[in-house]
């Protein structure tokens, strides 16, 4: 396709130029200044709406979370060239215009895939504000440049904030991060997870047994 249209790249193709013609809309940067940016959103929105259209949905597990990562890596790719606010949701109509011709039934979809898509990137913004915001209050009052794993597992665990991210946007700040102690806090909670489980499992047969021994008839 590259050699037929006399273009460089697969993205400079009329498979991709009108995600990215579209995206430049809502930018402050255009794309021959940051192309990598313009390729990772038009890349993924692609792929968002083609496995939300198949039956896909976000999740924190499995599919879904790799779904996930997919949309909230071009979110911020997003805000890089200057993108605010939720945008990915307006690019679905632009996939299922483009790819018509071969996926017709991609446009059926467009509907839900947009709501769907819309819903994640505000999610994800609002967690990213409140990451974003306890994660440079702890850079504040830390010494030396090393993030400590208790402080990345609190960000996991009690805000949702995305591991992947909080590396990201530490380094870019200058920060070491300890994964490693990150790694001991997240086993310790599937520990703790696992004896719940047996608890709650003990309890249930401890209260089966006491119904089988009483003398009460059920009906």
């Amino acid at each position: 396709t590259c050699l037929v249209q006399q273009v460089e790249t697969n993205f400079d193709t009329d498979i991709f130029m009108p995600i990215i013609s579209a995206t430049e809309t809502f930018a402050k940067v255009s794309y021959k200044q940051y192309p990598m940016a313009y390729r990772v959103i038009a890349d993924h929105i692609r792929t968002v709406t083609f496995a939300l259209s198949d039956g896909a949905l976000f999740a924190n597990e499995g599919r879904g979370y790799v779904l996930r990562r997919i949309l909230r890596r071009a979110v911020r790719y997003g805000i890089k060239i200057g993108i605010s606010g939720s945008f990915m949701y307006r690019l679905v109509d632009v996939v299922a215009d483009a790819m018509e011709e071969f996926y017709p039934y991609l446009q059926d979809k467009t509907t839900l895939v947009a709501k769907l898509v819309k819903a994640e990137e505000e999610r994800f913004h609002a967690t990213l504000q409140d990451g974003e915001n306890l994660l440079h209050n702890v850079l504040s009052k830390l010494e030396g440049k090393v993030l400590d794993g208790k402080t990345i597992f609190k960000l996991y665990d009690t805000y949702g904030f995305p591991i992947d991210l909080t590396g990201l946007m530490a380094r870019e700040a200058g920060w070491a991060v300890d994964m490693e102690g990150f790694a001991r806090g997240l086993e310790a909670q599937k520990a703790r997870s696992r004896q719940d489980a047996v608890v709650e499992t003990s309890d249930w047969i401890r209260s089966e047994e006491r119904l089988n021994s009483s003398h009460i008839t059920i009906s």
